[in-house]
Formats: C-alpha cells, structure tokens, sequence
C-alpha cells in the first residue's frame, strides 16, 4: 500500500535514517545532502507491506535551481529495505512520484544517484531517464551521476521500413575504412565533449588507442561502409575476463538499420573466441541513443573501471558472453 506521509513522519525518518547509513558503508563519508530538511519537498511517499514500511521515495522542488529551469522536481531519498528488495518496489514508488509529480504541474523530473549503485542507475534507465550533466552540489562530483526525464514526453515511433543486407568483415585497426568512421566519431564527440582538448596529431592518437586490439570490425550496406567496433584487450584495473568494446560508430544515414546491433554482436562473438567470459564498455552522459543501445543489447550499468574511475562524463557497463 502507498501513503503519503509528512516529511517528519517516524517511518520515514527511519527509512532515510537507514539510507543514509548505507551508501555512508558504501562510499566511506555522508552523502553531500544528508543534512537536507523537508522544507522544499513536495511529497514524502511510503510503501507498506502488511502494515510496515519498506520502502520510500520524496520530491522535491528543484524549479529554477541551478539553470533547471522551471516546474522541475528532484527525486530524493529512494530508498527499499534490504530484506525487501527484487520485489519491484522500487519502480512501484517512482512511478507514483512520477503521478505525484505530474499532479503538481511539473514538466520534468532530476536526480542524483552514486555510481556504485549500479541497480539504482539501471531502475532510472529502463523507466525512461536519460543521463544529463552533473547539476547544483553534484557538478564537480565523480561519484555522482545524474539523470532526467520529460514528464510528457511521447513514445517513439518504431522503425518499420524493411532492413538492407548489411556485410560484416574484420580488417586491421588501421584499415582505411575503419580509420574513416572513427574520425567521423572522434568529430561528433569534439562537438559533444567541447572541454576535452583536441590531440595535436589525431593519427598519433589513433595509433595509440589502437594498441591493443584484439578485431575491429566493419559494417558495409552496399558496399559503402556505415560502422564500425572494436575489442581491445584489458589489464589492471579492468573486471578479470574482460575484452573493453571501444570506438562503436554509425554513419548518420545508416541509423536505424540495426547496423549497431550487428556489431556488437560480431565483437560479442569475438570475445568469446578469444576466451573471454565479459565484455565492458565506457559511454558518455550526452550520449543518451548510446546508453538505450546497450542497455537494450543486454549490458547492465557497472561500477566504474580503470582508467575512467574519475570520469563524471562516463557511464560504463557490462555484458556476460
């Protein structure tokens, strides 16, 4: 049973007692808004099971805070039980603060969520929310990743227009045709990442990032080639087992054609003949079409892993092959 309870409520005290303490145990110092009151929430949620409260959830109202701007709500305080987990509590209290929140006129909701707590992160992204930059007290923090979502947003149309033929052939990383796609990529991500400075030689560049590769692969549709993927081999830092996916690019006019799936597939494949039992990938927050991709492929948001551990522009995941 769902209630709406004051922010002082003992219940609720007790629950955000709890996960406070948790995520203290996990990342060894108070999170950065333990101290908050409830003067700006805007709904304090419980979640009862035969009579006890298991899990919770708050709004809060975040209009016109930090370039926000208005009719904006900043989930806080999710939280369930331990004992209660797996259960599909926690997607049962986000979506009656989404009702909540909509009731209230919002237009779009935020929040911050730690990087370890990688189910947290997966629970946002298959109800819809899509990573955004760091906002307010979180900006600078790489432990931090926040998320949005448009309250009104409409479902996309599918795709129904049949699918090309599409070639898939392994070439060395310095084929001509790969070599193309991945300036292409490093193009668009100069455009979305404007604070990382460009390489003084990009081919310098290039060769180095390609050490290490153990098969790129590249996508044709008629002969032209439309993408291209690669696995790279992992050390220190990296889950034992693992092959890294790296440099996944698709042409703008070959978008949509499941060019991407193919890939990730032929890599998956080649991970598994090279032996390996996983396959981890790094991401960018402004990469939102990315991260549907490869959640939607089976990869699952993990903790992050060297070298991006102090990344707060990355989000990584994972794959068993």
């Amino acid at each position: 049973m769902l209630e709406i309870v004051d922010w002082d409520h003992p219940d609720a005290v007790r629950l955000r007692a709890a996960q406070q303490a948790e995520l203290k145990d996990l990342y060894g110092e108070d999170d950065i808004g333990h101290a908050m009151t409830g003067e700006t929430i805007l709904a304090m949620v419980l979640l009862r099971v035969d009579g006890d409260a298991v899990a919770c959830g708050a709004i809060r109202d975040a209009s016109d805070e930090d370039g926000l701007g208005p009719d904006v709500g900043e989930l806080k305080r999710m939280f369930v039980l331990p004992a209660a987990r797996g259960r599909g509590y926690s997607r049962v209290v986000l979506t009656e603060l989404e009702r909540l929140a909509r009731g209230r006129g919002l237009r779009r909701l935020v929040l911050e969520t730690g990087v370890l707590q990688v189910q947290a992160i997966g629970l946002y992204l298959s109800a819809g929310y899509h990573s955004m930059d760091n906002f307010g007290e979180y900006a600078t923090e790489t432990s931090s990743r926040c998320f949005t979502k448009d309250l009104h947003q409409q479902p996309r149309e599918r795709r129904t227009a049949p699918r090309p033929p599409i070639e898939l052939a392994r070439v060395p990383w310095e084929h001509p045709d790969a070599t193309a796609l991945r300036k292409e990529m490093f193009a668009d991500g100069a455009v979305r990442y404007p604070e990382f400075p460009a390489p003084e030689s990009y081919e310098r560049y290039d060769a180095e990032t390609g050490v290490g590769m153990l098969s790129t692969v590249v996508a044709r549709i008629d002969g032209h080639a439309v993408g291209c993927a690669s696995l790279r081999a992992t050390g220190d830092g990296f889950p034992a087992g693992s092959g890294e996916l790296k440099k996944v690019w698709v042409a703008d006019e070959a978008r949509g054609t499941g060019v991407a799936r193919a890939l990730l597939a032929a890599i998956e494949d080649d991970a598994r003949a090279h032996g390996l039992t996983s396959v981890v990938l790094q991401t960018g927050i402004r990469q939102p079409e990315a991260v549907t991709l490869y959640r939607t492929a089976g990869y699952r948001p993990a903790p992050p892993f060297a070298p991006y551990a102090d990344d707060f522009l990355s989000l990584c995941f994972a794959k068993d092959v």
